[in-house]
C-alpha cells in the first residue's frame, strides 16, 4: 500500500474521532492490524476496505485514491477509471520499489505533510496536520504527539502502552489514572503495575545494595570471596518472590526461581567439588520448566475465560 492511502486512512480515523482501538473494535481486527494499515506496513483486505468506506461515509474510489471517481458519462469507454487505476498502481509500484532502496524515502506534500522512511534503520517519520508521528519498526515502537494528547506504544503483544487523554487522565495499559503522579505511585520505572502495598514496597527495597554489601562483608570477615558470588542468584529470586506476594502467579515464581537455582548448583558443582559431570545434565530441564509452566498459564487463562 501507498503512502499516500496510508495517511488518508489516518486522516479518515482521526476526522471520525476514532482511535487506533476503536476502530479496530468497529472492524473486529487487532490494533496491531489497523496500525500496519496507517504505517503502509499491510493493506486492508477487501471486506475491510467496504467496511471503510462505509464508515467514514465515502466512495471506495475516494478511500482509495483520494478523490471520487470521475463521471462516466464523459467517457464512453470508462477509460477515466482505468487511467485512474493504472496511475494508482504506478504510484504503489513506485513506493514499494523506493522502499526496497537502501536511501531513505522522502515525501513532501502542503496537504498530507513531510513523510520520511529509512528503510536502515527501520525508522519512519511523519509530520503533517494531525500531529507528529516517529515509528521505529525494528524496536516495534511508536509515539504520536498531536491535538489528542501524546500516545506512546511498543505496538509488540507484551510491550507497553502510554496515553495522556483530554480530561487529564493518563492511561497506562489499558489502566486509567487521575494523573501523573498517581501513575507514578503504582507503577515501577518499568511500568509495572502493583496490585498491593506490600508487593510495592517489596520491589523499591534496595536488595541489590544489601547482597553487595552482604558480599564484602563475607569477603572481609571470612575471606569467602568466591563463595560469596553466589549470592547474586538470590537478587532474582526476592523480586520474583516479590511478585508472588503482588500477584499470587505460582508458575512465574517457578519460572524465575527454577533457572537461577539450577545454573547455581550446577556452578557449586563444577568450580567448588570439581564435578561438572553430570550436573550439567540439570541445565537441560530449564526450558523443559519454563515450557511448563506457560502452558500451565495458558491452560489456566482458557479455563477462565470459558
Amino acid at each position: 500500500m501507498d503512502l499516500a492511502m496510508a495517511q488518508r486512512l489516518v486522516d479518515r480515523r482521526k476526522a471520525a474521532g476514532l482511535s487506533q482501538e476503536a476502530l479496530a473494535a468497529q472492524l473486529g481486527v487487532s490494533r496491531q492490524a489497523v496500525s500496519k494499515w496507517e504505517r503502509s506496513e499491510s493493506s486492508p483486505d477487501t471486506d475491510n476496505l467496504f467496511a471503510l468506506a462505509a464508515l467514514y461515509d465515502v466512495s471506495l474510489d475516494e478511500l482509495l485514491y483520494g478523490e471520487a471517481a470521475n463521471d462516466a458519462d464523459d467517457l464512453e469507454d470508462g477509460s477515466a477509471d482505468t487511467e485512474t487505476a493504472d496511475v494508482a498502481d504506478e504510484a504503489e509500484d513506485s513506493a514499494e520499489h523506493a522502499d526496497c532502496g537502501d536511501k531513505p524515502l522522502v515525501d513532501i506534500s502542503l496537504t498530507r505533510g513531510i513523510h520520511v522512511i529509512d528503510p536502515n534503520k527501520g525508522e519512519e517519520v511523519h509530520v503533517g496536520w494531525s500531529g507528529i508521528y516517529v515509528t521505529n519498526k525494528r524496536k516495534g515502537e511508536e509515539v504520536h504527539v498531536g491535538p489528542g494528547g501524546v500516545h506512546i506504544d511498543t505496538l509488540e503483544d507484551d510491550g507497553h502502552s502510554v496515553r495522556t487523554n483530554d480530561d487529564g487522565t493518563v492511561t497506562i495499559d489499558g489502566e486509567t489514572f487521575s494523573s501523573w503522579k498517581e501513575a507514578h505511585d503504582k507503577l515501577d520505572h518499568h511500568g509495572k503495575y502493583f496490585h498491593t502495598k506490600v508487593g510495592r514496597a517489596w520491589n523499591k527495597f534496595p536488595f541489590p545494595a544489601l547482597v553487595t554489601l552482604a558480599y564484602l562483608a563475607l569477603g572481609i570477615v571470612y575471606g569467602t570471596w568466591g563463595m560469596g558470588l553466589f549470592l547474586v542468584f538470590l537478587v532474582p529470586v526476592y523480586y520474583a518472590i516479590g511478585d508472588f506476594i503482588d500477584r499470587r502467579h505460582l508458575s512465574k515464581l517457578i519460572e524465575c526461581v527454577y533457572p537461577a537455582a539450577a545454573i547455581a548448583w550446577f556452578l557449586y558443582m563444577w568450580l567448588c567439588l570439581g564435578q561438572p559431570h553430570p550436573a550439567w545434565a540439570i541445565l537441560i530441564t530449564i526450558p523443559i520448566v519454563k515450557a511448563l509452566m506457560r502452558w500451565c498459564r495458558k491452560q489456566w487463562k482458557c479455563r477462565k475465560q470459558a
